[in-house]
């Protein structure tokens, strides 16, 4: 049942009055937020399981590898939340150098999360372990696309997390158009293109930050010195994950000639391991999340089809009632083609034929900036140029979609694909205003410091060049930036100096204990050895001064 439209303003008001209080930036608080969050995970995944299956038949491990990533989230946040709370000090300068100087992390206050439907609960509860973790108030609003999940969290969030700090909002269009009249600290979006305009164009009325989490289409090249085999199983699982279903997805494949005839077999060979001879009696296969979805896929893939240049290789069923599209590979398309127009978000991947690396780099200039680009390839070289004549939200090298749970690595896009990024410490940062904070003293020494800044002593030239002199940088030279580079090296150099010449000077003093206990029969031997091998004044001399700082040494350690 939607949430009405009168109580979604009050609910606002209601936690910008939580958040105005303080509470939420309690680190006890966090903990606890984030311990129930973490438990509800865990405890709760046989209902989470059966919620995400009927919305689009998911299979079990696919929705245990969604709440993985959940459950990693919210773990790495309770391990880090004491380091990440933690000020960071500011490198003084001689202005600064009796001042604390130092960056707060402080929590942005009341946000807003619209999650997507394809993956319903990670995408709504991830970002909210951030937010929690950032110290903020938050109103979540899950997708209505996938109602079962919908409901399942507006049910049990409530119950688990406080409720005066966290709401969730049900609903469509108008209860989604009405959060966006409100006036939130951040709003966090993850969806299409077309829906993450219309978002920021509401929150710039508001000048509301944003995080949009988007996607496009993201290419993956397979160069020839590639493990075909290999390459194959990863971009065909990828595929099919989800039925397609996810922002990450190789939309479409480049190699040249020779290697599309070798990927082409080898893609037929996965897909019937992976999804079986007939993908619809699978039951492991995801669906479409509805009619509306499939009949746009097919619509597309209907128009590829009729182009004389195309070719289906594999796949090509669609069941629309039953929402079901098969695992389809289609070879012979142009970059104008229809399955190279939009995002395509379902199984249907087209093959693109292009004579080198260098026309590939081309391709994925001439379009949108991608999540992210996927390159099989052994060469380095290869992987380099690629690299760094492209731009994407992420790489991935011989594989797929595994940033996804990469705790650590800021996840989100560039351009088209969308802006923010969070994951780990990234979302606790995104979540957070990084305050500038400076203490200084108002003692005798500290205001005369201050003083030389009041006219008309600081208006005079020999001020302004002292001035100049404690605040006013100069760029490296060439010889600070090799100083810069060998002095980490130095420094290591010196411990381990230090270490040996300690554990030298130990050893001394045990073996200067362990002589003094039979001083005189050291001595005599000593005698007799300067006897034998010297001769002269200047022996005698040198043989007194060892047996006096011998004598001093020995004195020195037995008291």
């Amino acid at each position: 049942m939607p949430t009405p439209l009168t109580e979604i303003e009050a609910s606002v008001s209601y936690l910008r009055k939580t958040f105005d209080s303080n509470k939420t930036k309690s680190i006890e608080w966090r903990r606890d937020q984030l311990t129930r969050l973490f438990r509800f995970v865990t405890d709760k995944q046989d209902l989470i399981l059966e919620a995400v299956a009927k919305d689009n038949q998911k299979s079990y491990g696919e929705i245990g590898s969604e709440m993985a990533v959940v459950n990693n989230e919210i773990a790495m946040a309770l391990h880090n939340l004491d380091k990440w709370t933690q000020p960071k000090k500011c490198k003084p300068s001689l202005a600064t150098i009796a001042d604390r100087v130092e960056v707060r992390h402080e929590p942005l206050g009341v946000v807003l999360i619209i999650g997507a439907w394809n993956f319903n609960v990670q995408l709504v509860l991830a970002p909210l372990a951030a937010a929690l973790a950032a110290g903020n108030c938050a109103i979540i609003k899950p997708s209505e696309v996938a109602p079962h999940t919908e409901a399942f969290l507006a049910n049990w969030l409530p119950k688990i997390l406080d409720n005066s700090a966290i709401r969730v909002v049900t609903g469509g269009v108008p209860e989604t158009t009405r959060l966006l009249e409100l006036k939130f600290d951040l709003i966090f979006y993850t969806g299409g293109g077309s829906i993450g305009k219309i978002i920021m164009s509401a929150a710039a009325k508001q000048l509301t930050p944003v995080i949009l989490e988007l996607g496009g289409k993201s290419p993956v090249y397979v160069h020839s010195d590639a493990d075909i085999e290999v390459a194959a199983q990863r971009i065909i699982w990828a595929k099919t994950v989800n039925c397609g279903q996810i922002c990450l997805a190789p939309d479409y494949v480049m190699a040249n000639k020779s290697v599309i005839s070798k990927l082409i077999p080898a893609m037929k060979k996965a897909i019937v391991q992976m999804c079986s001879e007939n993908p619809q009696s699978a039951s492991y296969y995801a669906r479409i999340i509805n009619s509306n979805h499939t009949q746009r896929l097919k619509s597309v893939l209907d128009r590829q089809l009729l182009l004389s240049h195309s070719k289906l290789e594999a796949g090509g069923t669609v069941d629309v009632q039953n929402r079901f599209i098969a695992p389809t590979l289609v070879s012979g398309v142009k970059t104008v083609d229809p399955l190279m127009e939009d995002e395509i978000f379902g199984p249907l991947l087209g093959l693109v034929e292009v004579a080198d690396v260098d026309e590939a780099i081309s391709i994925i200039k001439s379009k949108e900036r991608p999540l992210s680009l996927y390159i099989f390839a052994k060469s380095q070289k290869i992987i380099d140029k690629i690299t760094d004549n492209t731009l994407s939200g992420s790489v991935i090298v011989n594989d797929l979609l595994m940033n996804m749970i990469i705790e650590d690595m800021p996840f989100g896009g560039v351009g088209s694909s969308g802006m923010g990024a969070y994951h780990g410490h990234s979302g606790f940062l995104a979540f957070s205003h990084q305050r500038g904070y400076l203490h200084r003293g108002t003692d005798f020494v500290s205001e005369k410091i201050h003083s030389l800044l009041y006219a008309p002593v600081s208006s005079t030239p020999r001020m302004l060049a002292i001035m100049q002199s404690a605040v006013l940088k100069k760029p490296p030279t060439a010889l600070g930036r090799v100083l810069k580079k060998a002095w980490p090296v130095f420094w290591r150099f010196a411990a381990y100096a230090l270490v040996f010449e300690g554990g030298r000077r130990v050893g001394g003093i045990v073996d200067w204990q362990a002589a003094a206990l039979n001083f005189k029969e050291v001595q005599k031997k000593l005698v007799k050895c300067h006897n034998d091998r010297y001769s002269g004044p200047l022996s005698r001399i040198l043989l007194r001064h060892k047996f006096a700082v011998f004598n001093e040494s020995t004195d020195t350690t037995l008291h």
